[in-house]
């Protein structure tokens, strides 16, 4: 059926164009839809980037550097809150495959990093032999 929507080749790589196309039987979907969903999710994100990125060619040497910098910072906590979400999916489809190891564990995640963030508890000081005065054991 004829649209009045703008239409744009797009040139895949073969694993690119292997996951669209086994999503898109997943779904039961072309695999255009896919890639129209996809990019329609990111817009959003894409026109913040580009008035960004508009905005920071017309700024000065200092205005760019303290903005990189900023960038820098926020990409660095977003990496921090979120984790490594692809080493998680990575572990989930080995669980899911039956490829983990037999007898093991799965380990829990609770904040997204998926390592043990626990503080160890301190060894209480005891009041030994030759210690200060005044200092009580606990």
């Amino acid at each position: 059926m004829p649209t009045l929507k703008p239409r744009v080749n797009v040139t895949l790589e073969p694993q690119t164009y292997e996951v669209i196309d086994r999503l898109a039987a997943l779904q039961g979907r072309s695999r255009g839809a896919v890639i129209a969903d996809l990019l329609d999710s990111i817009a959003p994100v894409m026109g913040k980037t580009v008035s960004l990125l508009e905005a920071a060619a017309s700024a000065p040497q200092q205005v760019k550097d303290g903005l990189r910098s900023v960038v820098e910072g926020i990409h660095d906590d977003l990496v921090g809150a979120a984790g490594d979400p692809m080493g998680q999916m990575d572990a989930l489809l080995e669980q899911l495959s039956g490829g983990s190891a037999e007898g093991s564990t799965p380990v829990s995640v609770t904040r997204g990093s998926g390592t043990d963030t626990t503080p160890t508890p301190k060894p209480k000081k005891t009041n030994k032999k030759g210690s200060k005065p005044g200092v009580s054991g606990a």
